[in-house]
């Protein structure tokens, strides 16, 4: 892990690993009330052209975590999406070897009915890679690729992808989110579909653990702020903000006990966890620690929460 994830993700001993329980940590169904989702319209055999209209870095100018939120647009062509859903993104050129390189994916950041409301088009935020995990420097082919995109270029899409990891669709379910960096696509997406039925009265309660090395760091900063505070809860773990202690998502989660132990308490409530692998753990450690607090046994209320659909991960 690279001193970047470190920065965001508490590093994670060697003894907690072992003790990772040995099945997957999360959901491997959708919650009951999921919209049906689409996959796999297009293939690698018959990928879909998307113009891209926009093109935003959503990351400090002065900082070196370079992130944009790119908007892709599919026009006549059929594209329905929904939030928590990914699509496929193929590269222009070949590998070393000569052959066309591989699609890479990317969680959507947009809402189902697009970045721009009754329009046909949807958004990613993508992180340009400069370096691998070990600090090498390395140029990431399809980050900088699309990093590098201009309006009215061209993108060839496959997708879309994603079956369990979506939002619940009936009215107020709570969200429980946990991100970190670009992990904070699918929490985007879940947001903006609910702020735009703010007012049906529809929504039930969201709260945010989003975690970064500083503000300047974190995507979508500025907007996020605006956010009316009886809309979204959000808590925000800094790790490298100057005067300030170290911060991560699992210190939030354990600050915020009571509040976190409320929604657990409610069946309306999901968890939805994105970012770096490393962080499953101590997200894990720290739900526990909340349950356990409260008298309750974490395993019973954990093998619930992957049963009913409740808690989900996506993490890489």
């Amino acid at each position: 892990m690279d001193e970047a994830a470190n920065a965001v993700v508490e590093p994670v001993s060697s003894a907690a690993v072992a003790a990772m329980p040995s099945v997957t940590p999360g959901a491997s169904v959708p919650p009951w009330s999921a919209a049906h989702p689409y996959v796999n319209l297009y293939t690698h055999k018959t990928p879909v052209t998307a113009t891209v209209v926009g093109n935003y870095r959503v990351t400090g100018a002065d900082t070196d975590s370079d992130i944009h939120h790119i908007v892709l647009d599919f026009g006549e062509l059929p594209f329905p999406v929904l939030e928590g859903q990914s699509i496929g993104i193929l590269p222009p050129g070949t590998d070393a070897q000569g052959r066309p390189h591989h699609a890479r994916q990317y969680s959507l950041a947009s809402p189902r009915d697009g970045e721009r409301a009754g329009y046909n088009n949807l958004s990613l935020t993508v992180k340009r890679v400069t370096e691998d995990h070990q600090g090498q420097s390395v140029n990431g082919v399809c980050s900088n690729y699309l990093c590098d995109l201009a309006r009215n270029d061209t993108v060839q899409v496959i997708g879309p992808f994603g079956h369990t990891f979506l939002m619940p669709n009936h009215p107020r379910a709570n969200l429980i989110m946990i991100c970190t960096g670009t992990g904070s696509a699918p929490m985007r997406a879940m947001t903006e579909r609910y702020r735009r039925r703010i007012e049906t009265g529809e929504n039930g309660r969201l709260m945010l653990f989003f975690g970064a090395r500083t503000e300047r760091e974190l995507p979508y900063f500025g907007p996020l702020m605006k956010l009316p505070r009886d809309f979204i809860d959000i808590n925000l773990a800094l790790s490298r903000e100057a005067d300030r202690p170290r911060r991560y998502v699992q210190d939030l989660i354990r600050e915020r006990a009571a509040d976190v132990r409320g929604l657990l308490a409610d069946r309306n409530t999901c968890i939805y966890v994105c970012g770096l692998k490393g962080m499953e753990v101590g997200v894990l450690d720290a739900l526990r620690e909340v349950t356990v607090q409260a008298g309750q046994d974490w395993t019973i209320l954990h093998d619930v929460l992957r049963r009913e659909g409740r808690l989900h991960f996506e993490t890489y």
